[in-house]
């Protein structure tokens, strides 16, 4: 019986971006994107690169690259490779090689003769030949690029300045900002890691091996990381030492008990981005594992502590029970929840329609403000003392309904409201209120007013905006119209925003509208989306049918059983006309005044 094959087709191993490069050519097949890397993504590069310097580590892995062998042409001995994945990476690393050896040329000959070997097609001997930068015009580039980068990426090469635009030149220009701050022995440090500390895994595959279905097989199996396993990777980094095995041991079960409190990663994911902007302020979504990470490795270096211990002490705070279960509580807040209950008795709102289990509910789709409420309400689960607690969830109150009625009527008048544009204020506002030593030392206020592109947090400006507001999102429609109600009969039965639809009073359908005279002249579309014709409908109410939408005095004969009160009133109209909407929607806004309103006491 035969025994099983010792050798293998696709050959694998780890080299140095240095030791790469001078084993021969490379050329990015002609199907391949152009270069793609954002300006973020070569400052994130640059970063990482700096970081790692400065903590002297022994190698920064930069990932795998495919490379197909190419064969020979003619008298031509120099082994040329195909890059079947790597080239964003290996061309920016070669674009931070070439800035930096116009920092070397005039300093540093022998650096600049490994800086050539890198960038272009010469032996060692012809390396060693002392040659200026301006004098490398009829040296072949180690790397092809695509077709339309090759001329832009040559005159790069060379040190001359490109001003044409594309993300090749945007690139050069980031790594241009960067090394022209080092001073010459930064400089040279940097060069030195770049070359012989940046390791790269090669496979080599042969010209017969189908290299598409090997970057499939890389790229499409199994579960790709997120930055929560990055963000756990990087924690259990700081405990690889024999002595601390059962420091990382205790780390692992804190983080995977946190897991189990959130039932799922997706929720600890969001749990974790809440907690760090809370903790260091904003951190971009797109790099949260990156800017996180440079948080923690800052932090570790001060406080008189080891990074161990520094890490270990964050994990203990990040996992705390009551921590976690506080953030489960925002992120799906559920009427009767025994913390929801006691907050509105001590904040005073137990019987008001806006308390606590309201706000946060009007706030869940909108988890920018994770952050902020998080340290606002943490203020109020760490205080032990009764009497304060109270006091203090009065104000946090206070805040909270401030912090809801500015995100809602921005909703509520923005055409398009992206949340994300408030989120630097808000967690900063956030980071500062979990060091403050009261919670009066944060002008929370203030916050809110810098995000107030809008001018919403002016009640004047706000119920003129909603007078001629349109609303094609059923979600927010609904959310208003909620709150409306709930605003004009607090005591009423409470009923649940996903029980109920939006209906629109004028139909929405052209076919509908010939029984309706008012609207004979008004261009009936120009009326249909106003916020004043529209609408609530329970599942409990009886919806209207073809013959109902033919005409108004149809639809308030449903609209008249209606468990929703502001549907109810509808059977007060003598009509609809164009003139009934915009006086049905400034009393709307009127009341959406009052339901969102801004509490400017201090």
């Amino acid at each position: 019986m035969m025994g099983p094959e010792t050798s293998t087709v696709i050959h694998a191993g780890a080299t140095t971006f240095y030791g790469l490069t001078c084993a021969g050519r490379f050329e990015v097949p002609w199907h391949q994107r152009k270069y793609d890397w954002a300006p973020d993504h070569v400052d994130d590069l640059m970063a990482d690169l700096h970081d790692a310097i400065t903590a002297d580590r022994r190698c920064y892995f930069l990932g795998t690259v495919i490379l197909v062998e190419s064969p020979s042409k003619g008298a031509d001995t120099v082994r040329t490779w195909r890059v079947n994945d790597g080239q964003q990476r290996l061309i920016t690393l070669s674009l931070i090689c070439a800035r930096l050896l116009r920092t070397l040329v005039d300093h540093d000959p022998s650096r600049v003769r490994l800086a050539r070997r890198v960038l272009f097609d010469v032996d060692e001997a012809a390396a060693a030949d002392d040659v200026v930068l301006s004098e490398t015009d009829g040296l072949t580039p180690r790397l092809t690029p695509p077709r339309d980068d090759r001329a832009r990426y040559r005159l790069l090469l060379q040190g001359q300045n490109v001003r044409a635009n594309g993300k090749l030149t945007a690139a050069y220009r980031r790594i241009d900002h960067f090394v022209s701050r080092l001073a010459l022995p930064e400089s040279c440090r940097f060069f030195d890691f770049l070359t012989g500390r940046v390791e790269l895994a090669c496979l080599s595959i042969p010209e017969a091996v189908d290299p598409n279905a090997v970057f499939e097989t890389i790229n499409c199996r199994g579960k790709p990381l997120d930055d929560l396993d990055l963000l756990r990777n990087h924690l259990y980094s700081y405990f690889n030492d024999e002595a601390e095995v059962s420091r990382r041991a205790s780390v692992h079960e804190r983080l995977e008990r946190i897991r189990a409190q959130l039932r799922g990663d997706s929720q600890f994911t969001d749990y974790a981005r809440c907690y760090f902007q809370s903790r260091f302020g904003f951190l971009r979504r797109s790099a949260f594992y990156r800017e996180t990470r440079r948080h923690i490795q800052s932090n570790g270096r001060g406080h008189g502590r080891t990074p161990a211990v520094y890490v270990d002490d964050l994990v203990a705070d990040l996992s705390r029970p009551e921590r976690v279960e506080l953030f489960r509580i925002i992120a799906s807040p559920t009427r009767g929840n025994p913390f929801i209950e006691a907050f509105a008795a001590d904040s005073g709102h137990a019987d008001d329609p806006r308390n606590l289990w309201t706000l946060l509910r009007e706030l869940r789709d909108y988890t920018v403000t994770q952050p902020l409420v998080f340290a606002l309400l943490l203020r109020y689960v760490s205080e032990p003392n009764s009497e304060r607690r109270s006091r203090l969830a009065v104000r946090i109150h206070r805040h909270l309904t401030n912090l809801t009625s500015f995100i809602l009527r921005t909703a509520f008048v923005a055409p398009k409201f992206e949340p994300s544009q408030v989120e630097r204020e808000l967690s900063e506002a956030a980071r500062l209120l979990a060091v403050a030593d009261r919670i009066e030392a944060v002008d929370i206020d203030a916050f809110l007013g810098r995000c107030d592109a809008q001018g919403v947090l002016d009640d004047a400006t706000f119920r003129v905006r909603m007078q001629t507001t349109e609303m094609r999102d059923a979600r927010k429609t609904k959310r208003f119209l909620f709150g409306v109600d709930l605003g004009l009969h607090p005591d009423g039965r409470l009923l649940s925003e996903s029980h109920c639809t939006v209906d629109h009073i004028l139909p929405k359908s052209a076919r509908h509208w010939g029984g309706w005279p008012g609207f004979e002249r008004a261009a009936p579309e120009t009326w249909v989306h106003r916020l004043g014709n529209l609408t609530l409908l329970h599942r409990d109410d009886k919806t209207p049918t073809d013959v109902h939408q033919r005409d108004f005095a149809g639809k308030q004969r449903v609209y008249a059983r209606s468990t929703m009160r502001l549907t109810r009133r509808l059977a007060r109209y003598n009509g609809w006309t164009p003139s009934a909407i915009a006086r049905r929607q400034r009393r709307l806004a009127a009341l959406a005044t009052r339901v969102w309103s801004f509490d400017r006491s201090t």
